[in-house]
Parts: C-alpha cells; structure tokens; sequence
C-alpha cells in the first residue's frame, strides 16, 4: 500500500539508511512547530497493530500509526542537493498551510 510518493533521488537517498527487515522508517505527525503539526521521522524495527506501512518498495518501508496516516495520505517526498537548503521536501495536499520555513503545518 503506498499512500505516499517519493522521488527515485529521495528514495537513493532514503536508500542509503541501509535498512534490512524488520527496520523500517517510522514518519508520524506530531503537535509542534509554529504551524501546530510537524513530522517526526525515526529508524525502527517493531512494528505493532496500531501501525500501517505507508510506502513500500523493495526492502524499504516506511511505517506510520493509524492516527498519523490521514495526515499522511498523498505526502509527495523529494531530495534537494541545492546548496541554500539541502534535504527532503515534503509536499503535503493535507496541509491547510505552513511555516516560512516548512517545518511545520497546518491541517
């Protein structure tokens, strides 16, 4: 089941975690930043019945909880290698706006 997207140059770069199964990326969507939500995104390896795998492809996953999945439905994940601002840009159709800075939104 992918509910999110991401990229062939952010999954090279998601690739580069090195994850065997069972560890996967967890992405939830917690309360924080000035927009009043933010992602939390750690390595992970037990996955629980409350837990949805949100992205697969080959032996990469990414796994999300059930509360965080409706915030996470159509996430579009890419990698900039720009020298301003390098990193993962999320692209959220969920989120009713966000921060100057795009750490956090809104939903």
């Amino acid at each position: 089941m992918s509910v999110i997207s991401i990229t062939e140059k952010a999954h090279a770069e998601l690739s580069k975690l090195e994850l065997s199964p069972p560890a996967f990326l967890r992405i939830n969507v917690i309360p924080g930043g000035c927009s009043g939500m933010t992602y939390s995104a750690a390595i992970d390896s037990d996955f629980t019945a409350e837990d949805i795998a949100v992205y697969e492809k080959d032996t990469f996953r990414i796994v999300t909880d059930q509360g965080s999945a409706i915030f996470l439905e159509g996430l579009h994940i890419d990698y900039s290698d720009d020298l301003i601002r390098s990193g993962f840009r999320f692209t959220n159709p969920n989120a009713s706006g966000s921060c100057g800075c795009g750490a956090s939104f809104g939903g």
